[in-house]
C-alpha cells in the first residue's frame, strides 16, 4: 500500500519545505527498502523521483548510483555521478557516488582520490569509510582497510556492512578466529543463505540426534565447506546434508554416513538442530593448524574415471591438463578473476601437452575451438561427470572459480591464478590454500599483473613434461 501511494505521489514545486523534504524522505526510505530486498528496479524508480524533487538531499545521490551499480547498469551509474561531480567537483555526494561507480568498473586507485575528497569534507562519514576499506582491500593494502572498518564501526556501532567487510578481510589475511565472527553478517542477507525448517541452532557440541546442514552461496562454496562434514558426522548422531542437485550424486557417494537430500524439505527425518555450511568453521577452524592436511575428501564415480582416462587417451600422447579462464558473474569480480584465452598463448603454446576445457560458460565451446582445446559439453554440464573428468587429468589449471574446489576437493594437483587480491577462500599470501593441500596459487604480484602470473605457469608446466 504505501510503495504505490509513494509511487503515485506527485512532489508539486508549490508544496511546503517541510512537506516536501518529508515526501522526499519517504521515497528515500521506501527505496532503501525495496533495495535491500533485491526490488533494484523499484528501487531506481522511488530513488530518481526523490532526487528529481530534491537533487541534493544528502545521501541520495550515493543511494541512487549504488542502486544502479548493484543492477549491474554501471554505465548509467557512472554518467549520473560524472554529471553530479562535474557540477561541483567539492561536492562530498558527488564524490562519493563517482568513487562507488569507478570501483564497480574496478578502478579502485581512482575511486580512493574521490573517497578522499569526500572525507576531506566529511571525516566522519562511516559509509564513505566503509567504501574506502573495500577498496583498500581489493588493492591488497589490507591493513589500510581493516583501520577504515574499525574506525567506520567506532563512528556508527552496530554498522553491519562495515563489521561483514573487516570480517572478509580478516579471513583474507588468515585471522580466521576473528573473521568467522563477523562472517555470521552474512545470514542477513536471504539471497546469499537460505532460510532452515524451524530447528534448534547447532551449537558445535555432540548432538545425539539428527543435524541438518543447509546449503548456501555457490558449488564451490558447497564443496569447500563440506570439507568439515567428516568431522561433524563424527560428533553427531546423524547427519543430513542439504546441497546443489548438481552434487547430489558426488555427496552421497563421498558421505555415505549422511543423508544427502537437495532440497531441506526432502530430510525425510525429525530435525534435532540445524546450521549452514557456512557457519561450521567458526566452531572447527578458528586457527590455520586446524584445517586438516587431507588427500581429497570427495569421491569421483571409478567407473566414469576410466572412461575419461579413455576419452583423454585418444588426444594422443602427451600431459593432459584441464583449463578453465572464466570466473564468477560480473558482480563477484568476473573481469578481475578471468583471462581471455589469448593472454594463455605462452602456457598454451608448451608442446606435449594436450588441454582440455573445464569452462562452464556459454562462450565457452566456441572460444576453446578457436584455441584447438578439446571441450565436452555434456562432461562439463554433468557435474559427476567434470568430477571423473578432473581425476582423470594429469593436472588443472584454473582462473579462481569452483573447478578449483572441485579439483582441490578430490585431492588433485591443481594450479590456480588469482588476482592480487582474491576473494577470501583463497588467503592473501603463500602458495597454498589452507582448505585444499593440492592445490598451489600463483598470484598477481600488483593489481591486475598477470603476466608474472601467466609466465611462472608456463615455465612450470614446461618442467613437468
Amino acid at each position: 500500500m504505501l510503495g504505490r501511494f509513494l509511487s503515485q505521489l506527485v512532489l508539486h514545486p508549490w508544496r511546503g519545505a517541510r512537506e516536501r523534504r518529508a515526501q522526499v524522505r519517504a521515497l528515500r526510505e521506501h527505496g532503501a527498502a525495496l533495495r535491500a530486498s533485491g526490488r533494484l528496479d523499484e528501487a531506481i524508480m522511488h530513488l530518481r523521483r526523490a532526487r528529481d524533487a530534491e537533487p541534493r538531499a544528502e545521501g541520495l545521490l550515493r543511494d541512487l548510483v549504488a542502486a544502479l551499480v548493484e543492477r549491474d547498469n554501471t554505465r548509467k551509474a557512472l554518467a549520473i555521478a560524472r554529471e553530479a561531480f562535474a557540477a561541483d567537483p567539492r561536492d562530498a555526494e558527488a564524490n562519493v557516488a563517482l568513487g562507488l561507480a569507478l570501483q564497480k568498473v574496478h578502478e579502485p586507485q581512482r575511486a580512493l582520490e574521490h573517497y578522499a575528497a569526500a572525507l576531506a569534507c566529511r571525516p566522519d562519514d562511516a559509509d564513505v569509510l566503509d567504501l574506502r576499506g573495500s577498496a583498500l582491500v581489493e588493492l591488497g593494502r589490507i591493513d589500510e582497510g581493516l583501520r577504515d572498518f574499525d574506525r567506520a564501526l567506532v563512528l556508527r556501532p552496530g554498522f553491519a556492512l562495515a563489521a561483514f567487510h573487516r570480517s572478509l578481510a580478516l579471513l583474507l589475511r588468515g585471522d580466521f578466529e576473528r573473521g568467522w565472527e563477523g562472517y555470521e553478517l552474512r545470514r542477513r542477507d536471504v539471497r546469499r543463505v537460505g532460510s532452515a525448517p524451524p530447528a534448534p541452532e547447532w551449537d558445535g557440541a555432540a548432538l545425539p540426534g539428527t543435524l541438518l546442514v543447509t546449503r548456501e552461496q555457490g558449488l564451490g562454496d558447497e564443496i569447500m565447506f563440506a570439507s568439515l562434514l567428516p568431522e561433524v558426522m563424527r560428533r553427531v548422531g546423524h547427519c543430513v546434508v542439504e546441497c546443489d542437485p548438481r552434487l547430489r550424486e558426488i555427496f552421497a557417494r563421498s558421505f555415505p554416513g549422511a543423508t544427502v537430500v537437495d532440497s531441506a524439505r526432502r530430510a525425510g527425518r525429525q530435525i534435532d538442530a540445524a546450521i549452514p555450511a557456512g557457519s561450521l568453521p567458526r566452531f572447527m577452524r578458528a586457527r590455520l593448524a586446524d584445517f586438516p592436511a587431507h588427500e581429497g575428501y570427495l569421491r569421483a564415480d571409478a567407473v566414469r574415471v576410466q572412461a575419461q582416462r579413455e576419452r583423454l587417451d585418444a588426444l594422443g600422447p602427451g600431459l593432459k591438463v584441464g583449463l578453465s579462464w572464466t570466473g564468477g558473474v560480473r558482480e563477484t569480480r568476473q573481469p578481475l578473476r578471468s583471462l581471455a584465452l589469448e593472454r594463455l598463448r605462452p602456457i598454451l603454446a608448451k608442446p606435449g601437452v594436450r588441454f582440455v576445457s573445464l569452462q562452464y560458460t556459454a562462450q565457452a565451446a566456441a572460444e576453446a575451438a578457436a584455441a584447438g582445446i578439446a571441450h565436452w559439453p555434456e562432461v562439463i554440464a554433468d557435474y559427476d561427470e567434470t568430477a571423473a573428468l578432473v581425476c582423470a587429468l594429469d593436472l588443472v589449471v584454473s582462473v579462481c572459480t569452483s573447478v578449483v574446489h572441485l579439483a582441490g576437493a578430490l585431492g588433485r594437483p591443481t594450479w590456480v591464478m588469482a588476482p592480487h587480491s582474491p576473494e577470501w577462500r583463497y588467503g592473501f599470501s603463500g602458495e597454498r590454500m589452507p582448505w585444499y593441500p593440492s592445490v598451489r596459487v600463483y598470484r598477481q604480484p600488483a593489481y591486475a599483473d598477470w603476466q608474472p602470473v601467466i609466465d611462472a605457469v608456463a615455465k612450470d608446466l614446461a618442467r613437468l613434461r
